[in-house]
């Protein structure tokens, strides 16, 4: 079974920086570090989890970013600062049905099978992406608090790589703040 991790004592909020959301993701910093790098697992999110010394395996969930109510994702990228040199993707979405206003888990939504082989590589979301500006205009939004995920496709160990992702957070708390 796969593990879902998230970062030890998350919480919701956009920064006031552009982007909005900005992570480097190191995973032999995070392998080295074990259950001081970080990293926490959903069912004990206040305790640190350490990442095997194998890194991720396909099919593990990283909760990168996390999205409060009325953020509007309308751009989203990587760029890989170490390769793995093997074959390794990644699909960057969320896998809950209940956050974004599509009402549907979409691993991939705003990208599918991030390539992260080769240092240097960069990429984002495309028109052809499912949650791309060209396909949702404006970008889609989270109604509740919800995160923006990671769906390995591959084992790593080795890669680093930015991820960030940027959009508007609009006030669906008060709706006569107008």
């Amino acid at each position: 079974m796969a593990t879902i991790y998230q970062w030890k004592g998350a919480g919701y909020g956009v920064p006031h920086s552009r982007p909005a959301f900005q992570k480097v993701i190191d995973v032999p910093k995070l392998i080295a570090e074990g259950d001081k790098a970080g990293l926490a697992t959903t069912s004990a999110p206040n305790t640190g989890a350490a990442l095997p010394s194998t890194g991720f395996a396909a099919g593990d969930i990283l909760e990168v970013f996390w999205a409060p109510k009325g953020f509007i994702v309308q751009e989203l990228g990587m760029y890989v600062i170490v390769g793995e040199g093997a074959t390794c993707t990644i699909d960057v979405g969320v896998t809950s049905a209940t956050e974004t206003a599509s009402l549907t888990t979409n691993p991939d939504g705003y990208g599918a099978g991030f390539n992260l082989e080769t240092a240097g590589n960069y990429d984002g979301m495309v028109d052809s992406d499912q949650w791309s500006i060209d396909t949702i205009p404006g970008g889609e939004i989270f109604i509740t608090n919800g995160s923006i995920d990671i769906d390995w496709n591959h084992a790593t160990d080795t890669t680093v790589f930015v991820i960030w992702a940027d959009g508007i957070l609009i006030d669906l708390t008060n709706p006569t703040n107008y």
